[in-house]
């Protein structure tokens, strides 16, 4: 049944919206002592609740429940069948409290409360019910190694897992990650990240009301510093999972090898790069592709198009069209559901979509659209689409990765001084090639030392396929069956038989 999101008073629901901040640990909402910090929402700075932080004792005591479950627990001994069923379930249970959900995803992270609703809960729902989809058509392999052997292959799950999410698509990530370690039976200790803890914690709620085993899946809410630390630090977590910066990758790598040295799996994002050729086509099309993929979740996507090359014949056109369709998108409230682009998650994130942008223009670029903080709501971090020309390639915009609705175009006459701009970060994630010749894309591609290679077209996407970048941008995947590797390891049988 759909939701009619423009006849919600969203407004006036976010008043009556319940708010529990406690960890979710053995099935239920647990009290702890920690002083915690508070929690503020994006639109308009004010405070939505207190979040109490997990002491070291309380992370300890949700792995001992985890590790619990595999050792004596019914989660990883119910047959793949049973446990895709239950992720189904869940993602029905997801889909009856949608309203709800996507108010708490709004609240937290400033994003549109429609884009919330129908891409958010859309995608974890489908990510959910893929899974559970996919549960029971896996299997292990058995070599033909002659008459007097025999060899079995199987996938078996790691055991615990710790997951450290991101705040810009918090439920999209427990469908990409936690339903794939849930459905391979391992257990998983949930660290959502410190802006968005309140959403996570729902669903993971949700998770166990629709029979997922209590101490499969617990949630603790915290800063990165303290409780992201102690998950990466801990000695009985057999692999984690980390999406968010460079920083952060890092800071979780090192805390294994300075432990157990278990595995970690980093996608740190980057965002993506684009060339258009001058035979590309229809130059409006490719501008309504790419605006849409810079400006989606406020620009804070870690594919999301932020550095553009034009064939310097075609550049003018483009830049008018793509002008033409920041003209068409709507910085507002995120709870206004007319709003295409809501708030920033943190003050701090708008800080440093100021500074890059004064620091490109000081360095020689030209503001097209944007580039001015505006007060949309009093206290919000609010930042509008903005588009950049004539900027140098050493200007923060090529070279790092910032996380707000900012477009740097360039033109460019040779494609190997444009690919060597685009690579010069050292990132990875996604490019997008626009052209009709099909020879040039391939060449193009190929060369690309990226994760998503996306031909006249941005985005593309489907669950049967893998995602995540290479270089700073990690090597982390989610979706297709790429995501297994994560999560289970490759056990080898070999049996010698009697002649």
């Amino acid at each position: 049944m759909s939701v009619d999101g423009a006849s919600i008073d969203w407004t006036s629901l976010a008043t009556t919206l319940a708010k529990d901040p406690r960890p979710l640990v053995h099935g239920a909402r647990m009290d702890v002592a920690g002083p915690g910090y508070e929690l503020t929402a994006p639109r308009d700075g004010s405070v939505l609740c207190s979040v109490p932080e997990p002491s070291a004792r309380d992370v300890q005591h949700a792995v001992e429940c985890a590790r619990a479950e595999q050792q004596v627990g019914c989660w990883p001994g119910f047959t793949p069948r049973v446990r895709g069923e239950i992720l189904k379930d869940w993602a029905d249970g997801i889909e009856a409290q949608r309203v709800e959900l996507a108010l708490l995803v709004s609240l937290e992270t400033g994003k549109p409360v429609r884009e919330a609703l129908e891409v958010d809960l859309q995608s974890v729902v489908k990510a959910l019910r893929w899974h559970g989809a996919l549960a029971d058509k896996l299997h292990g392999d058995h070599p033909d190694v002659g008459s007097r052997d025999l060899a079995l292959v199987s996938r078996e799950a790691v055991g615990v897992v710790g997951i450290l999410l991101p705040s810009n698509f918090p439920l999209s990530l427990i469908g990409y990650d936690v339903a794939p370690a849930l459905m391979l039976g391992n257990s998983v200790v949930i660290k959502p990240s410190e802006q968005a803890p309140l959403s996570v914690l729902r669903v993971c709620e949700i998770a166990v009301e629709a029979g997922v085993s209590r101490d499969a899946i617990s949630v603790l809410p915290g800063l990165s510093s303290t409780v992201g630390q102690a998950i990466a630090r801990h000695g009985d977590i057999d692999a984690i999972s980390v999406t968010g910066s460079v920083a952060a990758g890092r800071a979780v790598m090192a805390a294994s090898a300075e432990s157990n040295g278990k595995r970690v799996w980093p996608e740190l994002g980057g965002k993506s790069a684009a060339l258009i050729f001058q035979d590309a086509g229809d130059i409006g099309a490719a501008a309504a592709a790419l605006a849409w993929g810079s400006f989606l979740n406020q620009g804070e996507m870690c594919t999301g198009c932020s550095r553009v090359l034009v064939e310097a014949p075609v550049h003018d056109e483009f830049v008018d069209a793509f002008s033409r369709e920041i003209d068409k998108l709507r910085l507002g409230d995120p709870l206004d559901w007319a709003t295409t682009v809501g708030a920033l998650t943190t003050r701090r994130q708008r800080e440093l979509a100021e500074d890059a942008v004064a620091r490109t223009v000081d360095g020689g670029g030209s503001i097209v659209r944007g580039g001015e903080v505006r007060d949309v709501v009093e206290g919000g971090h609010y930042f509008p689409p903005t588009l950049l020309t004539e900027a140098a390639p050493d200007s923060p915009v090529f070279t790092d990765e910032v996380f707000s609705p900012i477009v740097a175009v360039r033109s460019f006459d040779d494609v190997d001084d444009a690919q060597a701009t685009i690579h010069a970060s050292g990132y990875g994630m996604g490019l997008s090639v626009w052209t009709s010749s099909l020879d040039r894309a391939f060449q193009v591609t190929r060369r690309a030392k990226v994760g998503i290679a996306w031909v006249n077209c941005f985005e593309g996407d489907d669950m049967t396929v893998p995602a995540g970048g290479v270089g700073r941008s990690g090597y982390g995947r989610t979706k297709g069956l790429a995501v297994l590797d994560k999560y289970s390891d490759i056990k080898t049988t070999w049996v010698h038989l009697d002649s």
